[in-house]
């Protein structure tokens, strides 16, 4: 059965990445949460998908440039609708406090912002805060960084690691070869150049960003492993309607 995968929490019904989009999220009970880490000035991990502040809080600058106070000042629960109070960027360390909470059981999918500033160490650091919680629950790691990929499995040789990408290149077909990754996450757009038999057979692929109906339907009738998507909803009640009558 397809793996549905929700990207950012529920982050059509509540503000991304934020503890209430992962609490919506897990009402409908996908099978994975997907999230961002980037680093503040202070070296705090904190969960936020751009490297910049501006399009998700009521803030400007880059995560890097900023304080954890300073980004916790921040407004990031009112930049769009439904609009949510008393909502801030949640610390890596709050997140999974929360999860731990929620006595989460299904897969983490982790995202290491590494892809357009550098943030020496973090592959480490990431690791380091996850051990404390010593979670009982699957975690994979992804990035578009291949380099940062190199280093997860460098450093946890036994870690579940996934490339983001654009489009499946020799290269990363090559480095999936190595074992330098176990998963290849491709944009969706590759939906419509390769034949469904394709998905099938390579069960190491998950497809992002899946919203559109059309496309969500073709992925479910093809079996493909998992799908990233926003639309968490509608995705559980197609996957029930197409794959669970199979």
């Amino acid at each position: 059965m397809t793996e549905i995968i929700a990207h950012r929490g529920y982050r059509l019904v509540a503000p991304e990445n934020t503890l209430p989009a992962f609490e919506a999220a897990l009402a409908f009970h996908p099978d994975m949460l997907e999230m961002d880490v980037h680093r503040t000035l202070d070296g705090k991990l904190v969960v936020i998908h751009d490297e910049k502040v501006d399009r998700t809080t009521n803030g400007t600058g880059y995560v890097k440039d900023l304080t954890l106070a300073e980004i916790k000042a921040l407004d990031a629960g009112s930049y769009k609708e439904p609009k949510i109070s008393n909502v801030t960027v949640p610390t890596l360390f709050e997140f999974l406090t929360f999860l731990k909470e929620q006595q989460f059981n299904q897969t983490l999918l982790l995202e290491v912002k590494t892809d357009h500033v550098t943030y020496p160490g973090i592959e480490s650091e990431i690791l380091d805060m996850v051990e404390i919680f010593k979670p009982n629950y699957p975690i994979i790691y992804q990035s578009f960084n291949l380099e940062s990929l190199k280093i997860i499995r460098k450093l946890k040789p036994d870690a579940e690691i996934a490339a983001l990408v654009f489009w499946v290149t020799p290269k990363v077909l090559w480095l999936k070869f190595r074992g330098v990754f176990d998963y290849i996450h491709p944009d969706i757009r590759i939906l419509n150049r390769k034949p469904a038999f394709f998905w099938r057979k390579n069960a190491h692929i998950r497809p992002w960003t899946v919203d559109k109906e059309s496309d969500m339907r073709r992925v479910f009738e093809a079996n493909i492993p998992g799908i990233i998507t926003n639309q968490v909803a509608l995705a559980v009640k197609m996957r029930k309607e197409i794959q669970e009558h199979e």
